[in-house]
């Protein structure tokens, strides 16, 4: 059961992070919420969908790996700056769209098997 758990952190953390890693080929910002478009809602959602898919359960160790990932990515390739810490209340605001996928998955995965 812990194993799952830390799988679903990891594997959901991978996701979050390549959100942003596909933000510049995708959009041409490096943070994806500054794009034009609605691909860091849309993205984020398939990223939690593909989450849930792979570890289902552990909505919790999925969210704050989302979390995690997307602090990371920035952490290791964005500059550090004044706004950090309001994106991070931002990242966790965004997540819970990326939750939100994994739920999806998690709900439909409940109802198939009633």
């Amino acid at each position: 059961m812990k194993n799952r758990a830390v799988l679903a952190f990891g594997v959901a953390a991978a996701a979050a992070a390549a959100v942003w890693a596909l933000s510049v080929p995708l959009t041409g910002k490096s943070e994806p919420w500054d794009a034009e478009s609605p691909y860091y809602v849309l993205a984020l959602v398939v990223a939690g969908v593909l989450s849930g898919s792979l570890v289902p359960r552990h909505l919790a160790w999925h969210y704050m790996g989302a979390i995690a990932g997307q602090v990371a990515y920035e952490l290791v390739f964005l500059k550090f700056g004044p706004l950090f810490v309001l994106g991070l209340a931002f990242l966790a605001g965004y997540s819970t769209i990326f939750l939100a996928g994994v739920a999806i998955v998690a709900a439909l995965r409940s109802r198939g098997s009633n």
